[in-house]
């Protein structure tokens, strides 16, 4: 039997009288949001008028004042029916019968019943303020009453002169002071309050209204889906449920009844029946067929053993060949580096001593030195990186002081950059302290990058080397230094490859310019053995700057990465 709880029908409920819920909710949303306005829009217009209605009767009163305070013969008696006094009045007979608070109202009143409340405060500095505002209007809290606010301003006219106009200071007729006004200065407001508790009882009613009535729906519903479901579609599916019962059992013969359903069950009795019909002929083949894939699954399987040894043993031959390849190439760079060094030797002593050679000869003796150099610094690198793969590289860390370092390999490479007439600049920050690093190392770093920069950089570039701490953004000081150059550039698809080995930018680099490509590829693997990071950013003709940071430690504190770093 299927559980209530997971059963299609109850989904099928749940899910319609959750759409439902939504639906009438935004409804009664919408209607109580629309009701809202439309009460706002009505205390509004009611308010509008009552205000209208003391306007019109402080404007009548003002027009009349020479009539009301005359008698019969034409003596003047001043009667107290000003424009003010009758609205006071007006207001105070207003509030008795209506509920609302009707009031006229100024910062400074004349009489205290008429000052304003904290509410009328704000709304007569804004009304003052703002002489384009016809009207205000909002909501507030009265003794625990919620209520609507309404606020038009005054303005004085000619009529109110006599009582409110100039000389300032001087009494009036009912015995006030006159504030010295002219017309047209802000005079004050008429303040409505109406109060809501009619409006919230009618929001409240209908919340409970829509609220029954969507209750009411959502259960209608409910009842109506469970039994369409119960009729047309548990029912079926229960048949369904025994027949497949039946078939799991190895009843092959077990079949739905087509005639009882509707049309798409229909189609699902027939699609059940013919996939009864097919599994009966597929049992009947599956014995054959298992055999079958029993022996091929045992065939691959001995054969992926076979594979799996005979790749275990082409791993273990190139392993050993990888290692011959270290050592071979370890032991003959340093058997070349002997006669090299002799070679160099030779030739720097027939250069300084040498006074008989004639010029030809002395080229040819300065090719051979130079010659010889590159060949010793490509079998080093070699030899260096040959001893990087094998992890036998190890760094030896002391106290570095990099402006000595710097000034080092300045006077090192200062005839090469003399001779392409290059600009040289080196700028250290004074914040750069003694760090802990390899000096050997560093050492070739740099030279390597110094050396790249000369070489790519033509006659009359310029070459500057930037060094700086970074402690933002990172809990270990860092030293950055970039190395930059006016030189060929270098494109975006090379950027990829050059700190790699054995690879150079592009054909035409290795014709025009010698060198193994293992310069860029020692620096990466000793800034990296370092704990830190390099990088190159470069176009086409527009120069380059490589730039790598390396762990520091300062006063002392260690710092780096990596298990081979300073730390």
């Amino acid at each position: 039997m299927i559980k209530l709880k997971n059963s299609l029908t109850m989904k099928f409920m749940l899910g319609t009288a959750a759409i439902m819920t939504v639906m009438m909710t935004v409804n009664l949303l919408w209607s109580l949001s629309q009701y809202k306005r439309q009460a706002e829009a009505e205390m509004k217009e009611k308010a509008m008028v009552i205000t209208q209605q003391l306007i019109a009767t402080r404007a009548f009163i003002a027009a009349k004042q020479d009539a009301i305070n005359c008698d019969a013969i034409g003596n003047y008696e001043f009667k107290h029916l000003n424009p003010a006094a009758v609205g006071k009045g007006i207001g105070d007979i207003f509030n008795q019968y209506s509920g609302y608070r009707l009031k006229q109202t100024r910062l400074q009143p004349r009489d205290p019943a008429n000052a304003p409340d904290n509410y009328e405060t704000e709304m007569l500095a804004q009304l003052a303020l703002d002489r384009d505002l016809p009207e205000l209007w909002g909501y507030d809290q009265l003794g625990g009453v919620r209520v609507f606010r309404y606020m038009v301003p005054l303005y004085y006219d000619p009529s109110c002169m006599p009582c409110h106009g100039k000389p300032a200071g001087a009494s009036d007729i009912a015995g006030f002071p006159k504030e010295g006004r002219s017309p047209g200065d802000f005079a004050g407001a008429i303040s409505v309050v109406v109060p809501m508790t009619a409006f919230e009882a009618n929001i409240n009613a209908n919340i409970v209204t829509q609220v029954s009535f969507i209750l009411l729906m959502i259960l209608a519903s409910i009842g109506g889906i469970y039994l369409m479901m119960e009729h047309i579609v548990v029912v079926p599916i229960k048949e369904l449920t025994g027949r497949v019962l039946e078939l799991g059992e190895g009843n092959w013969a077990a079949a739905l009844n087509e005639e009882s359903t509707y049309d798409e069950m229909r189609y699902l009795a027939s699609a059940f029946n013919s996939m009864a019909d097919r599994l009966q002929q597929l049992y009947n083949e599956l014995e054959g067929k298992v055999a079958e894939r029993t022996r091929l699954l045992y065939e691959a399987n001995r054969k992926l053993i076979e594979q799996g040894r005979e790749l275990r043993e082409m791993n273990a031959r190139l392993c050993e060949t990888d290692r011959l390849k270290s050592e071979f190439l370890a032991v003959m760079s340093h058997e070349l580096r002997t006669p090299l060094t002799a070679i160099i030797a030779f030739a720097e002593i027939m250069l300084a001593e040498g006074q008989a050679l004639n010029e030809l000869q002395r080229e040819y003796l300065e090719d051979i030195f130079e010659s010889a150099h590159q060949l010793l610094g490509q079998i080093n690198d070699i030899l260096d990186m040959s001893k990087m793969e094998a992890g036998l590289i190890r760094l030896n860390c002391q106290p570095v002081d990099i402006p000595q370092l710097l000034e080092s390999i300045t006077r090192i490479t200062a005839s090469l950059i003399a001779r392409k007439n290059l600009g040289f600049t080196v700028g250290i920050a004074p914040d750069v302290p003694l760090i802990s690093a390899d000096y050997e190392k560093l050492s070739h770093i740099l030279r390597n990058l110094i050396s790249n920069a000369i070489k790519f950089t033509p006659a009359g570039g310029e070459i500057s080397v930037v060094v700086e701490m970074i402690t933002s953004g990172c809990d270990t000081p860092k030293l950055q230094v970039l190395v930059k150059d006016t030189g060929i550039g270098i494109s975006p698809s090379d950027q990829t490859v050059i700190f790699e080995t054995f690879r150079q930018a592009d054909a035409a680099c290795r014709r025009e310019y010698a060198g193994s490509g293992l310069g860029l590829a020692i620096a990466r693997n000793l800034v990296e053995l370092h704990g830190g990071e390099i990088w190159v950013e470069s176009s086409p003709d527009e120069g380059s700057i490589f730039g790598f940071t390396i762990p520091a430690s300062i006063g002392g504190d260690e710092y780096g990465g990596g298990k081979n770093s300073c730390c």
